[in-house]
């Protein structure tokens, strides 16, 4: 097969061309097919490069709406827990004057009942 690593062109020209006469009179379609064989393959290559940059153009965009939305996230995260310590400080707040005024109250009940 033409396309094996370890492909012979005379041991393939030998194989489907007998006589020196059937290669020659062969010739002029042999180079046909090879030049529409490498005109197609020129194509495809063409095509292919042509895709693979479209891809990396895409992809470096991919990319860096990635780290766009990456770093939105972070931010928001980085919000969530700024809001959560101000949350955890107030309720620490609150708890904290709720015990004063739990210790005021008892204080206040005990002034009445010694007071009667």
């Amino acid at each position: 097969s033409p396309s094996a690593p370890d492909f012979d062109p005379i041991d393939f020209l030998n194989h489907h061309f007998l006589t020196e006469s059937s290669l020659v009179s062969s010739l002029p379609d042999l180079r046909s097919a090879i030049n529409e064989r490498t005109a197609v393959l020129d194509e495809s290559i063409s095509t292919s490069l042509q895709r693979q940059s479209d891809l990396a153009d895409s992809t470096a965009s991919d990319v860096q709406r990635a780290k766009t939305a990456i770093q939105s996230l972070h931010d928001r995260v980085t919000l969530v827990q700024s809001k959560a310590l101000q949350s955890e400080r107030a309720v620490l707040e609150i708890t904290r004057d709720m015990k004063r005024l739990d210790y005021a109250k008892r204080h206040l009940q005990r002034t009445i009942t010694a007071l009667k």
